[in-house]
């Protein structure tokens, strides 16, 4: 019964170059020289090399269960704990620009998202509160003078601070795009580290919180208006009623811009943002495209996109590129398209 039960084929088990047929014969015949005796000396050590060998089982299964009380096995959850642990931290540290090009997009994107420190968390946290009391007072003050009587110089230092703000947006990010790297001094790991993400993932951004999207945003526009808010600014003239209002103005759209920014890469807006896409009064998803074509070297406004197709037209940020390189020999996106995986040739 053992050897019919058995996975193994008959032959192996009887013997190489053996047939079962063979064997049955060859015991018959020695059955047949043994006496009675014999045979029942035989049939006695057959019984004990039966017991002695389930007894060695036995054992064997004893000594096993002894070693598993000794050394449990771990359980699954404590083998999975430690890689999700280790999941979650930076799986690669970058040192040149040349490693960056053989590390996976989810590398990148793990890492330049862990590089978001409680620190800088709080720096937002507190430009964003300062931000809302300076502009609640700045328009109080604001409102005090005759406002409707001069309703023109708002309109007008309006219109005036929404071009402003879309030149100003389109600066600071083609400078964060086109030069420096994490590595930066001050503004590397805190201000440059966003725009290299934005690159690698571009709808991250719309699943980050009102702190995390304006934080940056809000702590340029504090000096500005705290000036606004506190200073000795008398309404007297309308040369005053005109800078107070264009530079409240310039301020709450520089504040706004990043939040624009992150509407332009979200599927499904509110109807009213939607129509103010629509309209041209804030920056569109269409033009934006333009913007992530590879190697992203054009319409950098992201306010209102007003200037873009204006810029392009002269090749102005080509050409401001090439003064930078010829003054410094560094060249424009070096670290951005190690980053994307752009070469650099492009």
């Amino acid at each position: 019964m053992t050897l019919l039960n058995s996975n193994k084929p008959i032959n192996y088990i009887i013997g190489s170059g053996a047939s079962e047929e063979g064997c049955v014969s060859d015991d018959i015949k020695l059955k047949q020289q043994y006496s009675k005796a014999d045979q029942a000396d035989v049939t006695q050590f057959e019984h004990d090399n039966n017991n002695n060998y389930r007894n060695k089982e036995d054992n064997k299964v004893n000594n096993r269960k002894k070693d598993d009380k000794i050394q449990p096995q771990p359980q699954p959850q404590q083998q999975t704990q430690p890689q999700t642990q280790q999941q979650q931290q930076p799986s690669f540290k970058p040192t040149s620009e040349k490693e960056l090009y053989n590390i996976s997009k989810e590398d990148k994107a793990r890492d330049l998202k862990n590089r978001y420190t409680s620190t800088k968390r709080t720096t937002e946290i507190i430009s964003v509160t300062l931000f809302s009391i300076f502009l609640a007072i700045s328009v109080y003050r604001m409102l005090t003078w005759h406002f409707v009587k001069n309703i023109w110089i708002f309109l007008s230092s309006t219109v005036l601070a929404m071009f402003l703000a879309d030149f100003f947006s389109g600066i600071v990010h083609w400078a964060a795009d086109t030069w420096g790297s994490l590595d930066t001094p001050l503004v590397g790991n805190s201000f440059i580290r966003s725009f290299r993400e934005h690159h690698v993932v571009p709808t991250q951004m719309t699943h980050h919180d009102v702190i995390e999207t304006n934080g940056d945003n809000c702590m340029l526009t504090v000096p500005i208006l705290a000036i606004t808010a506190l200073g000795d600014i008398t309404m007297d003239s309308t040369y005053n009623m005109f800078l107070m209002s264009f530079l409240v103005n310039l301020c709450f759209w520089v504040s706004l811009t990043n939040q624009i920014h992150k509407w332009s890469h979200t599927y499904k807006v509110h109807p009213f943002v939607g129509f103010l896409q629509k309209s041209g009064i804030i920056l569109s998803k269409r033009d934006h495209a333009i913007h992530h074509r590879n190697p992203f070297d054009k319409y950098y406004c992201i306010t209102n996109g007003w200037l873009n197709p204006w810029l392009a037209s002269i090749n102005f940020w080509k050409r401001l590129e090439n003064v930078v390189t010829l003054l410094t020999g560094v060249l424009p996106r070096t670290d951005d398209g190690a980053w994307c995986g752009i070469p650099s040739s492009q």
